[in-house]
């Protein structure tokens, strides 16, 4: 029986996630329920030790973050801002296998790693792309075989759904002579006979398009030349992976479809087992799946 609190507004997937994610945070990290720190809410102690994140890789990660402390990213569990620091950063330790990885995704066209950036909203100010706070969860710059540079922005979901619209989001989206109207017609990534302003007022599909977007605002600009944008999710996600995901691939043209790329967690971790296949890296995959495939 799970101990705590249910949640009456969450789906039949954050439910399984939400008692998954109870259980690792008692049965492995020794992190044991109180009233203050209810659930999948990790305790202060805990989290400024940083046991969020996979052990094998956690001095590596806490060099990127400088420290943890006792903020969301290092707390909860449930949400998936963690998340990139587990699946990509340990990726740099092996930046060869990574090449071979995303080579299998995208299809080719890689030589070289440059960088993976986690929270990347792009090189220069916020004014050069949407004029937002939209940024990749995480960014896999590199070399094309070509010698260009190229992007890959990554958006990580965990138990996550659609959002409500802000205010200024909203302004922005009505104003047709803004950044997300001239680079969404310009992209030609969207069908031309769409109504633009009723599908990206859509809960369930702003946030992918948002990203998809920012990826376009950058090979406008120059920083790039190739993109392709990831959404990742687990595939007991349904709000994604029945509804959101097929309905957005919809609304794109052909060549919107070649920067597109959705990918479950279960397809990724199955690809990471066949390229990463040192002891260490067969360790952390095994975190992986234990941590997150419910």
């Amino acid at each position: 029986m799970i101990k705590g609190k249910t949640y009456r507004y969450d789906d039949e997937f954050k439910a399984k996630a939400r008692a998954h994610q109870f259980a690792f945070r008692e049965n492995e990290l020794n992190d044991f329920y109180d009233e203050k720190n209810p659930q999948v809410i990790l305790s202060p102690y805990a989290a400024k030790q940083g046991l969020i994140f996979c052990d094998i890789y956690r001095e590596l990660i806490k060099s990127k973050v400088k420290s943890f402390k006792s903020s969301v990213l290092f707390s909860n569990m449930l949400r998936s801002e963690h998340i990139p620091y587990n699946i990509f950063t340990p990726m740099e330790d092996d930046l060869d296998a990574t090449v071979a990885l995303f080579n299998e995704i995208i299809g080719g066209g890689i030589s070289k790693i440059n960088c993976i950036r986690i929270e990347y909203a792009g090189a220069a100010d916020k004014s050069e792309y949407l004029n937002d706070g939209t940024s990749f969860d995480t960014f896999i710059e590199y070399v094309s075989s070509d010698g260009s540079i190229g992007g890959i922005g990554i958006e990580v979901k965990y138990t996550e759904n659609g959002y409500p619209i802000g205010i200024k989001e909203k302004l922005d989206i009505e104003n047709t002579n803004g950044s997300y109207h001239q680079m969404t017609r310009k992209s030609n990534w969207y069908i031309p006979t769409l109504d633009i302003i009723s599908f990206i007022k859509a809960n369930h599909l702003r946030q992918i398009w948002r990203n998809h977007i920012l990826g376009y605002s950058m090979l406008c600009r120059g920083d790039i030349k190739h993109f392709h944008h990831i959404h990742l999710y687990p595939q007991g996600n349904k709000h994604f992976h029945e509804h959101a995901i097929p309905k957005y691939k919809s609304l794109l043209t052909d060549c919107g479809k070649t920067t597109f790329i959705d990918l479950t967690y279960e397809s990724l971790f199955d690809m990471i087992s066949e390229i990463f296949i040192s002891n260490k890296q067969q360790e952390w995959l095994k975190y992986l799946r234990k941590r997150y495939l419910v």
